[in-house]
């Protein structure tokens, strides 16, 4: 891919924002089957996932899902002070949630803190990935400090539209590729395809 990272982000994020509605939920509906299908997924006792805002793939179902399987669900809590975030424990989703960091909902303050080494399965969000599951973020940082807490412990799984995925991005020393990257088309493991 060409252009900055910058150029990159807001050329996908403007043919993100042009989804309609009804393409957001087909296609969410479609990648949250996908993740119910994945094993790790089924075996994780404890997932983290994000709010879905704006066209972001919807996790809403997901979340749900998971909490109904008795596994415990950490949703992200970003603090602008300091570039990091932290996974807090929700116990019902959408209620027991509030309006946290950037608009986006989040446990409610007091919620039981997850540290990274205790999750299983992380649900991470993106403006793109590549094909060797390194992906372009909102330009924070906050997704390539966390992962780097649990490398080799959880399985890191993005969510993204198929045309979210290229064949390569520009990389920095402080990226942090995800494993697995499901979309509504197929699931792409690092090194290994479609």
């Amino acid at each position: 891919m060409t252009g900055t990272k910058d150029e990159l982000r807001r050329d996908f994020l403007e043919r993100r924002g042009a989804m309609s509605s009804t393409e957001v939920a087909v296609a969410s509906a479609a990648i949250g089957r996908r993740v119910l299908a994945l094993e790790d997924f089924l075996r994780a006792g404890t997932v983290m996932a994000y709010v879905d805002v704006r066209s972001e793939v919807r996790t809403g179902g997901l979340i749900r899902a998971a909490l109904r399987r008795g596994q415990r669900v950490a949703l992200p809590v970003p603090d602008p002070r300091t570039g990091h975030m932290v996974a807090a424990l929700a116990a019902a989703y959408p209620a027991g949630l509030v309006p946290g960091p950037y608009g986006i909902p989040v446990p409610s303050p007091g919620s039981e803190a997850v540290s990274p080494p205790d999750l299983d399965c992380v649900l991470v969000p993106g403006v793109a990935f590549d094909e060797d599951g390194f992906r372009l973020g909102y330009g924070g940082g906050y997704y390539d400090r966390f992962l780097s807490g649990i490398r080799g412990r959880a399985l890191a799984v993005g969510l993204a539209y198929a045309w979210q995925v290229v064949p390569r991005l520009a990389r920095e020393p402080h990226d942090r590729p995800v494993d697995l990257v499901v979309t509504e088309e197929w699931v792409l493991r690092r090194d290994a395809g479609r």
